[in-house]
């Protein structure tokens, strides 16, 4: 009896044909490598949702795994081959206070372009970090509780107001302040265009 033969050969072709050669069917997705590594920004809008270019190495400033001010954990080297920008800050600072608005404005006007961190320093006391989270309107970003000064020392920041610039090429710059309002809007304009 031929009929079964060819009902098996049919169910092969079907079943193989199931399996998504190449005839343009739709594949799984690859599960996300375990691997990767990026900030820990549960609160942060700013941060694009993309990985880091994995040909773009880490620069030693940040290969860094920090506490964030909400408790959490940020890892610096997420930020490798993304735009970034570093706002070292202080929480008795009347310079800091006076950016902190436009930081914010930054944030939300190049969200998924720049990521935006804060990094708070120069200060022993959590609280009042938190307090100027709140009362500045920085609070949709993460923020690097830094009170043992290891993220300063790493940019070489040894002044509240400082801006770390991450390039999508990997290159880090510090702009030493206190920096005007235009310089800092050029600044990330910059990151913006590559």
């Amino acid at each position: 009896m031929r009929p079964p033969v060819a009902l098996g050969l049919l169910t092969a072709v079907l079943v193989l044909g199931a399996c998504g050669g190449d005839d343009g069917g739709t594949q799984a997705a690859p599960a996300p490598s375990s691997t990767e590594t990026g900030p820990s920004l549960s609160a942060a809008p700013s941060t694009p949702s993309a990985s880091p270019s994995p040909q773009v190495a880490v620069p030693e400033q940040l290969d860094f795994v920090a506490p964030t001010v909400d408790g959490g954990t940020f890892e610096g080297a997420g930020l490798a081959g993304r735009p970034a920008v570093l706002w070292f800050w202080a929480p008795w600072c009347p310079v800091c206070q006076r950016e902190a608005p436009l930081i914010a404005d930054l944030a939300d006007r190049y969200e998924g372009q720049v990521a935006f961190v804060g990094v708070a320093g120069l200060s022993g006391d959590l609280a009042a970090m938190e307090e100027f989270i709140a009362d500045g309107g920085v609070d949709g970003i993460t923020h690097i509780d830094d009170r043992d000064g290891a993220v300063y020392s790493r940019f070489e920041v040894t002044q509240q107001y400082d801006l770390g610039l991450v390039s999508a090429d990997g290159s880090v710059e510090v702009l030493r302040g206190p920096l005007e309002e235009d310089e800092i809007v050029a600044a990330v304009e910059r990151l913006v265009a590559g």
